[in-house]
């Protein structure tokens, strides 16, 4: 399974998260890392979501030792096999082994994720992931809220 150890980022996505996290504190915004770096095989089985059928994702998930899904999880969850959380410490790129992308959840009040992208958990009106993503850019981070399929859970450089 894919990891969310902060310790498995590229330096310099490390060096960017860590302000990151100082200045998501400082607006009070809890958040949890919830994928760093994940195998060419998860982001497979992660791809396949709501593009195959059930039995087919639970294959590929199954191979990438992940947990099976019912039919109501079968949805997109990534739009590309070229993400920046694929790691590949077997290829001739001795910059890839570490990932160069995060994703988070905002906290709720309950202490749960919460993915409702109009949340606004620390009650200042403005969106927890739009403000989120103003500070991961703030601090030179891409946000993957600006792609052309807005995910606005994720960062990278």
């Amino acid at each position: 399974m894919g990891s969310r150890n902060i310790n498995d980022l590229d330096p310099m996505i490390l060096f960017l998260y860590h302000e990151f996290s100082r200045r998501m504190g400082e607006v009070k915004l809890s958040y949890a890392v919830t994928s760093t770096s994940r195998s060419v095989i998860e982001q497979m089985a992660l791809y396949v979501q709501g593009r195959l059928s059930l039995s087919d994702v639970n294959i590929f998930r199954n191979v990438a030792r992940l947990p099976l899904i019912a039919i109501s999880g079968n949805v997109k969850v990534t739009w590309t096999l070229n993400s920046k959380h694929v790691t590949n410490m077997f290829d001739d790129d001795l910059n890839n082994n570490k990932a160069r992308a995060f994703d988070i959840a905002i906290i709720g009040k309950q202490g749960q994720a919460v993915w409702d992208i109009k949340v606004s958990v620390n009650d200042n009106e403005i969106p927890d992931y739009d403000e989120a993503g103003e500070i991961g850019e703030s601090v030179g981070l891409k946000w993957g809220g600006r792609f052309s399929q807005p995910d606005r859970p994720h960062f990278e450089i």
